[in-house]
C-alpha cells in the first residue's frame, strides 16, 4: 500500500509540474525595456542653423585709375598698416602695330613728311614776298619824306608790307604744325611694348585704408588693370560676426540681444554670442532636397574672449544655437518616451514591473527633452522608447 501510495504521488508530482510548465509556457513574457528617471534641470529651447563667420567691415582695394600694376609684395595672410602702399600702377603701355596698322603708319609718315615739305616751300614764298614788299616800303616810305609821292600810295604799300609779314608768320605756323604731325605719325610707329620702366613721378601709388590683414588677392601678378577693378580685400580677423540663413518662420521668433551658442567650428569649446541685427527682408533659397524656403539673414556678434576663438577667420563654417527660451528646474523627459493619445501626450509609467498608461500635460519642446507641466512626478520611472509591443498593463523589465 505504501508503495502504490507513493507511486501515485510521483506520478500525480509530475504530471502538475508538466501543467506549470505548460501554463508558463503560454504566460506572456516580460518585455525588454529602457527605463529612464523623470529629472529637473536646466532646459533650453533653441532654434539651429548652420552659419558662417564675416567680416564686419570689408575694405576692397580697387584701381583708381587704368594703369599698368606692378606685381604686389604682398601674400593673403600678410598684416598691413594703414596708410601703407599696397599696389604702384604705371601708365598703361602701348599696343603692338599689326601689319595692317603698321603699313597705315608708314602711310601716315609718307603723307606728314609730304605736308612738311610743301609747308616749308609755302613758307619760302612767304618769305621771298615779305622781303620783297619790305625793300619796296623802304623806298615808298624815302619818297614820301621827300614829297614826292602822295600818302595814299604810301599807306597802300605800307599794308601789303604788313599783309606779307602776316602771310610769312602763318606759313612758319603751319610749317611747325604740319612738322609736329610729322613727328606724331612716327611715334605711332614707334613701338613702346617693351618698355617697363617710368620715371617716379609717373606712378600712382595705391595706400592701405585700414591696418588688418590681406584677406583676398584679386590678381597675384602684374598687368593691365581698368580703372574701378578689385585689386584687394582688407579686414581685421579680430572683427568678425556671424551670419545664419534662418527659416522665416524660426526667424520670428528671433530678437535683437538673443543669445546665440556657437557650437563644432573646429574645437570642443562652445562659444558665446548675441544677436545684433535681424533682417528686415527675406529671400528664396532652394534646399538641397529641391524645396523653395524663405529665408532670413540673422548677424549675431561672438561676446566670448578673443583668445579663445582667435583661430577663426572669414567664411569659417559653425554651428549657431539660438536659445529662444530657457529655465532652471524644469520638470523634463526625454521626447522619445512621449507618444499620441487621441489629441493627448501620454507615457508608459512602470508599477509594480508591469507598463502603465499615463496622460500627460507638457510644456516646451527642444528636440531632444520636454518640458512636463503635469501628470508625472520628479524620480518616476517611465519607458525611454515605447512601441507598439509595449500596451497597458504589459510586465516589462529593465534591459541589462
Amino acid at each position: 500500500m505504501n508503495n502504490l501510495m507513493r507511486r501515485k504521488l510521483l506520478i500525480a508530482g509530475f504530471i502538475l509540474i508538466v501543467i506549470l510548465l505548460i501554463v508558463y509556457g503560454f504566460l506572456p513574457k516580460r518585455q525588454e525595456v529602457d527605463l529612464v528617471s523623470v529629472q529637473r534641470g536646466d532646459f533650453q529651447v533653441t532654434i539651429e542653423e548652420e552659419g558662417r563667420t564675416r567680416l564686419k567691415q570689408r575694405f576692397t582695394v580697387s584701381a583708381p585709375t587704368a594703369g599698368y600694376m606692378r606685381r604686389p609684395d604682398f601674400k593673403v595672410g600678410d598684416t598691413i598698416k594703414k596708410g601703407q602702399t599696397l599696389v604702384v600702377l604705371e601708365p598703361l603701355r602701348s599696343q603692338t602695330l599689326d601689319p595692317r596698322s603698321r603699313v597705315q603708319a608708314q602711310l601716315s609718315v609718307s603723307a606728314a613728311q609730304a605736308a612738311l615739305e610743301a609747308a616749308i616751300e609755302k613758307e619760302r614764298a612767304a618769305a621771298s614776298d615779305a622781303e620783297y614788299v619790305g625793300k619796296r616800303l623802304e623806298r615808298i616810305s624815302n619818297l614820301f619824306s621827300k614829297g614826292y609821292i602822295a600818302k595814299d600810295q604810301f599807306e597802300q604799300t605800307e599794308t601789303e608790307a604788313k599783309k606779307a609779314r602776316a602771310y610769312h608768320l602763318s606759313a612758319k605756323a603751319a610749317v611747325d604744325m604740319a612738322r609736329a604731325d610729322m613727328e606724331r605719325a612716327k611715334t605711332n610707329l614707334q613701338n613702346f611694348a617693351s618698355v617697363k620702366t617710368t620715371g617716379e613721378h609717373n606712378l600712382v601709388y595705391v595706400p592701405s585704408p585700414v591696418s588688418g590683414s590681406v584677406f583676398r588677392l584679386y590678381r597675384e601678378s602684374e598687368g593691365a588693370v581698368n580703372v574701378g577693378e578689385p585689386l584687394m580685400d582688407i579686414g581685421d580677423q579680430k572683427d568678425l560676426e556671424i551670419r545664419a540663413e534662418v527659416l522665416s518662420s524660426d526667424a520670428v521668433k528671433i530678437k535683437k540681444g538673443t543669445p546665440v551658442l556657437l557650437k563644432r567650428w573646429g574645437q570642443d569649446e562652445t562659444l558665446k554670442g548675441i544677436v545684433r541685427v535681424v533682417e528686415p527682408a527675406g529671400f528664396t533659397k532652394i534646399s538641397s532636397l529641391g524645396v523653395e524656403e524663405q529665408r532670413v539673414l540673422v548677424i549675431a556678434d561672438i561676446t566670448s574672449e578673443q583668445e579663445k576663438w582667435q583661430a577663426l577667420g572669414d567664411g569659417y563654417r559653425l554651428e549657431a544655437h539660438f536659445i529662444i527660451w530657457e529655465n532652471k528646474n524644469v520638470l523634463q523627459i526625454p521626447a522619445s518616451a512621449l507618444f499620441r493619445l487621441g489629441d493627448d501626450w501620454a507615457v508608459f509609467t512602470v508599477e509594480k514591473g508591469k507598463a502603465r498608461r499615463r496622460l500627460v500635460e507638457v510644456g516646451h519642446r527642444n528636440g531632444l527633452a520636454v518640458e512636463i507641466i503635469s501628470g508625472l512626478n520628479e524620480n518616476d520611472k517611465i519607458i525611454a522608447y515605447p512601441d507598439d509591443s509595449i500596451s497597458d498593463k504589459t510586465r516589462i523589465k529593465q534591459k541589462k
